[in-house]
């Protein structure tokens, strides 16, 4: 039989087996960074969420804050004498008079309230706690936080995950004063917004004037001399283009009584000797300031 003649030999492709477990290997190599990039990716998609979820609680809660203190304050009383509105002014731990109380609609209390913003370093919770001026109980809540002192309630939560701290580069509360008075607060909340298992500062700054702490910027030179309208009775007149009020509260022992006669103007009692008059200005917000003039007799 001629080579012609004979069957041609079957030629066999394919795979060793080695080559084949090379194959998987590198295969199982790719799926395994392939998932190891998507499970990364979505680590990064969650940490996101969360860090944005945790901005806009904090960024809330600043808010609420900031309008709390800007209520802070409360009008002179009987004797002139404006109150102390800032009444405790610690690195994270602040105590303070208000007229107004959160959820009720009048803010026109003619008692002040107590209220509180203190940060618990052990759980990493700040707290929101008062006490009502219908509240019978020591307007010093002490040093636990919340307040466990009597007539101290209203507890709330106002942010969880709060790491600051009492360092003088982390602490939560700042304070500018005038006068022996706090003028206004800042406010400089540290939260922790990474997850379980990575720690991420997220920092958020705002700050607050103290209302009630915000005199009436005038002076006894805004108000001219006084003129004698009327025997026994001289007039005083605050006129700088801002509307404000003008009484007079009676020195100790005293009892003139002022008559208001129009925006601004007061007639008051000038008897045979010169005095001083303490007056007491008002604007529109309820804010006042004393101030004390002199007055010559008018016969």
């Amino acid at each position: 039989m001629t080579s012609r003649d004979r069957p041609a030999a079957v030629e066999e492709d394919g795979f060793t087996l080695v080559e084949l477990l090379v194959a998987m290997t590198l295969t199982l190599l790719l799926a395994s960074v392939t998932l190891g990039a998507f499970e990364a990716f979505d680590r990064g998609v969650s940490a996101n969420s969360r860090l944005t979820d945790a901005q806009d609680t904090a960024r809330r809660e600043l808010g609420a804050m900031v309008r709390t203190l800007r209520e802070a304050g409360a009008p002179a009383g009987a004797d002139g004498v404006l109150p102390i509105a800032v009444t405790r002014t610690d690195d994270n731990d602040i105590v303070f008079r208000s007229r107004a109380w959160p959820g009720e609609a009048d803010t026109g209390s003619s008692a002040d309230h107590f209220e509180r913003f203190c940060l618990n370093t052990a759980t990493k919770v700040l707290w929101f706690d008062g006490k009502h001026a219908n509240s019978l109980g020591a307007t010093d809540p002490g040093s636990a936080c919340p307040s466990t002192a009597a007539g101290w309630t209203h507890h709330r939560e106002v942010a969880k995950n709060v790491i600051n701290t009492a360092a003088s580069s982390k602490k939560l509360f700042s304070y500018t004063s005038r006068d022996g008075q706090v003028r206004s607060v800042q406010i400089s909340l540290r939260l922790d917004g990474g997850g379980s298992t990575s720690s991420r500062e997220l920092p958020l700054a705002s700050g607050a004037s103290v209302r009630g702490a915000l005199t009436p910027q005038v002076t006894a030179g805004d108000i001219p001399p006084p003129t004698c309208a009327q025997p026994g009775r001289a007039l005083l007149s605050l006129d700088i283009g801002t509307p404000l009020n003008l009484a007079e509260v009676p020195l100790q022992g005293g009892s003139e009584v002022s008559i208001p006669v129009g925006p601004g103007k007061i007639l008051v009692a000038a008897s045979s000797v010169t005095r001083s008059v303490r007056l007491v200005v008002t604007d529109p917000l309820g804010l006042q300031t004393v101030l004390f003039k002199t007055v010559n007799a008018c016969p």
